[in-house]
């Protein structure tokens, strides 16, 4: 419930994140630099999980 209604805590002094296990950490901190490039491209790339979409394709 919380995680839905993020945007109702911006602006305050609370934030909220999502936990991963070790694993999933660690790949996702291999695909960020992909993402960055993928946006300098002009590519719509998203993270979900511990997987990559670019232009909708994982």
């Amino acid at each position: 419930m919380v995680r839905k209604r993020w945007k109702e805590l911006d602006g305050t002094a609370y934030r909220v994140f999502e936990q991963f296990p070790t694993e999933v950490t660690m790949k996702r901190r291999q695909l960020v630099p992909k993402t960055k490039e993928a946006r300098r491209l002009v590519k719509r790339a998203y993270l979900a999980y511990d997987t990559l979409y670019i232009d909708g394709i994982p």
